[in-house]
């Protein structure tokens, strides 16, 4: 019995020796772990060190918030002709579709869609010529045979001219040898005709461009017979180009023969002027507006029919008004706005790097949104009006506005402006403003 309770007496020892190791031990590392940090804290920040003894000292600074890039346009107050972009088309001045004239198998076709023809010089197709060159050889010999008849009803009438002398014949036999010969110089005259008509048909078996073009349909093959009339080729002319636009009637006053028009080709981001052409009297009833053709060059060729275009057209007479850059709008469903700038100092708008002697005060520029409304614009800028009657007074001519960054600003937001006033130049696979392209 005394050695059992011996024993338990020895196990119950071990263990409060193993706790009392256990926490000597976790004591020491907390204990080491904080006189580490102390040390380690005043070598890395010998500021916090020094404030930690000394009361007196300045608190180490802290950062205020961090300002936003953006780039800015000024406004302005010009006189502007307030424009409107139409949308029209390119349309060829001349479009044909080439024909034979005569009736015969194709046996060469010298161009393909696409082919660049010079009028008067690009043969188009030829037809075979063996048909119309036996008929003119077989009008040519009824010719011959009349001609030889002729000659011997002439000799012949000679003969009766005599015998009438000596009234060896009656008048009536000489006057009928008379229409017998008008008869055969009726008949020669007519088969020199078909001959001639026979010869023009053989020169027309070789169709060539009419005027210089494009060629942008066939209708025929080598190969194929076709009849008088039937459809060859199909070509557009080059060098000039019209585009036409729909214009409607209240614009239409503002809008002159040989006017200057500003234009963009849509699908090659060109710009070009061209001069209204022609104005069409005849409207259509249902949208109200008029056919107007501007004359343009096409560039080289460059511009094709079936392009489409923005012509920017005036919508009112000349008027002053308050201009703002096109891309300082931000146009939004419920209403427009338009961010301006205003100076502050860094101590009013809570900066904690600025002190209350003002020593270190600087001027900032904060963005402020003015909902505004859009009242016309011309290619390069919108003419606005204060949505708020106590806005006026902050758009004025020379107050700055935010063109490029606007869609992250909020009210109040400081900012700093980019000095960089080059174009925003696109980066493969991103639009010009370095919006990504959404894969297809």
């Amino acid at each position: 019995m005394n050695s059992i309770t011996s024993s338990s007496q020895r196990e119950i020892a071990l263990k409060n020796r193993f706790w009392t190791s256990l926490l000597s031990a976790s004591l020491t590392a907390f204990l080491l772990g904080g006189i580490a940090t102390y040390f380690g804290t005043g070598l890395l920040n010998p500021n916090a060190a020094a404030n930690a003894g000394s009361p007196d000292k300045k608190p180490v600074k802290k950062s205020g918030p961090q300002a936003q890039l953006v780039r800015v346009g000024t406004i302005e107050r010009k006189s502007i002709t307030p424009e409107r972009a139409l949308i029209g088309d390119l349309v060829a001045v001349r479009r044909a579709t080439i024909a034979t004239e005569v009736a015969g198998k194709i046996i060469e076709f010298s161009v393909d869609e696409g082919s660049k023809v010079i009028g008067g010089e690009t043969l188009l197709a030829r037809i075979d010529n063996t048909w119309t060159k036996l008929n003119e050889s077989k009008i040519a010999s009824q010719i011959a045979e009349k001609k030889a008849t002729l000659a011997f009803e002439m000799k012949d009438l000679l003969r009766y001219n005599e015998l009438l002398r000596s009234s060896a014949v009656s008048s009536s036999e000489v006057e009928l040898k008379r229409a017998t010969i008008e008869s055969l110089e009726a008949s020669i005259g007519q088969l020199v005709v078909l001959q001639n008509e026979a010869r023009e048909r053989n020169a027309r078996l070789e169709i060539y461009a009419p005027f210089d073009g494009s060629v942008v349909a066939k209708h025929a093959e080598v190969g194929e017979y076709v009849s008088v009339g039937s459809p060859v080729v199909e070509i557009v002319s080059s060098g000039r180009i019209d585009a036409q636009i729909m214009v409607p009637e209240d614009s239409l006053p503002f809008i002159a023969v040989d006017d200057a028009i500003d234009l963009i080709v849509d699908s090659l981001g060109l710009r070009i002027q061209g001069h209204v052409f022609s104005i069409n009297a005849q409207g259509a009833m249902g949208s109200r507006t008029f056919p107007v053709r501007i004359q343009l060059d096409d560039q080289g060729g460059k511009l094709l029919p079936g392009m489409g275009v923005s012509a920017m057209v005036p919508m009112k007479k000349e008027s002053t008004e308050i201009l703002v850059p096109r891309d300082a709008v931000l146009m939004k469903p419920d209403e427009s706005n338009v961010w301006i700038l205003e100076s502050a100092t860094s101590a009013e708008i809570g900066d904690p790097n600025s002190n209350a002697d003002n020593q270190e005060t600087k001027t900032v520029w904060q963005a402020r949104p003015v909902p505004v409304h859009v009242l016309s614009h011309t290619r390069d800028s919108y003419a606005i009006a204060c949505a708020r009657e106590s806005d006026v007074e902050r758009l004025t001519p020379g107050v700055q506005v935010v063109t490029e960054g606007l869609e992250r600003l909020i009210p109040g937001a400081t900012v700093r402006i980019d000095p960089d006033r080059s174009p925003l130049k696109a980066v493969p696979g991103a639009y010009r403003t370095g919006q990504q392209v959404s894969g297809r």
